[in-house]
């Protein structure tokens, strides 16, 4: 055989294999969708995309969770969704292209996200006012939302939220932000259609996992597509500084460690405790100085806002201390059928 014959013949086998290869990925996308149905429904939005939400129990307001940088989607919020939709209207949904909802095109922009949830509550026959409870980047994608429908909302909670200055405040301290995505997950997202990424699992706990993973490399590239523009995200929350006097309560993590030495301080020099709850001479780590005081300012922006440590925990209690985060939704709730500001005249 000659040598151009080789490379040919080479050649069409690599082709025939990466068809393979794509096509084993889209079977495994279908098998996902067939083997778990979305709890909830799926709503049409912008452009005919389906964004699937989930809704349970009777109330008002209805307490609307928005979920952090993670693949979890409204699955991350079943363990306080349990709790919450038994005294009041409760609602999860994934954004676009994680798990069950349709992947949005062209460039991410943050409104997109306030958009979109705000149409398919609309969608599915839901009605404010809102209680928004969000965990990390979800912190910023519900400060767009409140922004944006301010007489929609009746409260807020933020458990261990991003902060729209939080790129700045850890440069000051001269510590490192992070990548939102790294070489490794743009080189996998690459060969996404290879289905090579469902040789690695993504950490979800056990109760949801192999949903969650099923739709692994679908709801890796959306969150992607987010992360990229994380600082753009950042920019445009802070321009929404303003919770008026809506009740808000901001739970912050404390790690094992950090409450050990609060409550040696706390048992002997009380004094010793900052407004934020940090120990004044610990040795607290300095990314966990700046990330609390973030926490505390963020509590400052509502007139009725305050700051909750929730003890031993770490920046996932959201799903393992759904309780911590089920109390704050009661006391939110109870306030906000207290008094609410009335909307700004027209003009």
């Amino acid at each position: 055989m000659k040598a151009g014959q080789r490379q040919s013949g080479w050649a069409f086998a690599a082709a025939l294999a990466a068809l393979a290869l794509a096509a084993c990925e889209s079977m495994y996308d279908a098998q996902a969708v067939r083997e778990h149905p979305a709890p909830g429904r799926l709503v049409a939005v912008e452009d005919g995309r389906r964004i699937q939400i989930d809704c349970r129990g009777t109330g008002s307001p209805t307490v609307v969770f928005q979920s952090g940088g993670d693949l979890m989607g409204a699955l991350g919020w079943q363990p306080v969704m349990q709790q919450v939709s038994q005294k009041s209207r409760a609602c999860a949904y994934s954004r676009a292209g994680i798990l069950w909802s349709d992947p949005a095109s062209g460039a991410f922009s943050p409104q997109e996200v306030a958009h979109d949830l705000h149409a398919a509550l609309r969608a599915a026959g839901e009605r404010g006012p809102y209680v928004l409870v969000s965990h990390s980047r979800g912190g910023l994608y519900s400060m767009i939302f409140a922004g944006l429908y301010k007489d929609e909302i009746a409260g807020m909670v933020f458990a261990d939220s991003s902060h729209p200055d939080q790129e700045s405040k850890f440069r000051e301290a001269g510590l490192s932000v992070g990548e939102y995505v790294s070489p490794a997950q743009e080189l996998a997202l690459a060969f996404r259609w290879t289905g090579l990424m469902r040789l690695s699992d993504y950490p979800a706990d056990p109760a949801i996992a192999e949903t969650v993973n099923a739709f692994y490399p679908k709801s890796a590239q959306a969150n992607a597509r987010e992360a990229r523009q994380r600082s753009v995200t950042m920019a445009e929350a802070g321009k929404h500084r303003d919770l008026q006097n809506w009740p808000v309560v901001v739970l912050a993590r404390e790690l094992p460690q950090q409450t050990q030495a609060r409550r040696r301080a706390d048992a002997h020099d009380a004094y010793l405790l900052s407004a934020d709850g940090l120990v004044a001479g610990s040795d607290t780590p300095e990314s966990e100085i700046v990330w609390r005081r973030l926490q505390a300012d963020l509590a400052t922006w509502s007139s009725r806002g305050r700051l909750q440590i929730v003890p031993e925990s770490n920046h996932a209690f959201f799903f393992h201390r759904p309780d911590m985060v089920a109390a704050a939704v009661d006391e939110v709730l109870a306030a906000s059928r207290v008094v609410r500001r009335r909307p700004a005249p027209a003009g």
